[in-house]
């Protein structure tokens, strides 16, 4: 290849480290998000759609992805007894299918954290708008991730996010600044930092702005595209002034 392109530093050194690439051969350009999909949701009436999955008192707490080890969603079960200690508003909603998902089910049982978890299952693309749309935080707690194209998307919806701080999800999002990270593998840091987003909504909604700006400049599809481009235009005009 005369130049690979990645989506995140991570994957980069990735890379480097796997295949031996040479640095100087790797762009880093990102995956981006369209908000028109969550635009065009905003006034609409979600409160019935929000009343299957909460009661109307209750904060939903969600968590969309495979049901596997890498996505941590054990870990946000974990903390769920931690959260619901100062905050028994909080309502968990996990959405997805996998390999993990009966443990995990079984996990929340045995926590005995009954109907504060709710297993949604498969959901299609169009509910899973509609959830970050009625949640009042998302977090996702990958011990292992390339990209995180799901917290962008959260991002995208303008709910506040908690991430774990862990491949490209620490470069999707700033701490304190687009969202809040917290520490892999960690049930408490996964509750400080649930628990930091529901109890300052004021601080959360400056998150929530300063994620707005980022997704519509740095990942908008437009932005990637040019920059996509530009690669592509640098391997032609350097091709043509080598001989070989």
């Amino acid at each position: 290849a005369w130049r690979v392109i990645c989506c995140a530093q991570y994957m980069a050194e990735e890379i480097r480290h796997y295949f031996g690439t040479p640095a100087d051969k790797i762009d880093v350009i990102p995956n981006g998000v369209d908000p028109s999909q969550f635009d065009a949701l905003e006034g609409a009436d979600l409160s019935a759609f929000r009343a299957r999955y909460a009661l109307p008192h209750e904060k939903i707490v969600f968590f969309v992805g495979r049901m596997v080890a890498e996505k941590g969603a054990d870990v946000l079960i974990r903390a769920a007894p931690l959260v619901l200690r100062d905050y028994p508003e909080a309502k968990f909603v996990l959405a997805g299918r996998g390999p993990e998902l009966e443990h995990l089910q079984r996990l929340a049982e045995s926590l005995q954290l009954g109907p504060k978890v709710l297993f949604a299952g498969f959901i299609s693309d169009e509910d899973r708008n509609r959830l970050f749309k009625v949640a009042d935080c998302a977090v996702f707690h990958s011990l292992y991730e390339p990209f995180g194209i799901v917290a962008l998307e959260a991002m995208a919806a303008n709910v506040p996010v908690v991430v774990s701080e862990v491949g490209g999800l620490k470069e999707v999002v700033q701490h304190a600044e687009t969202g809040i990270t917290i520490y892999p593998g960690d049930p408490a840091s996964c509750a400080w930092g649930i628990l930091h987003t529901l109890q300052h909504p004021h601080w959360a909604s400056r998150r929530i702005e300063n994620a707005r700006r980022v997704v519509r400049s740095v990942y908008s599809w437009e932005t990637i595209a040019a920059q996509t481009e530009a690669v592509y235009q640098r391997v032609v005009e350097e091709r043509l002034r080598t001989a070989w």
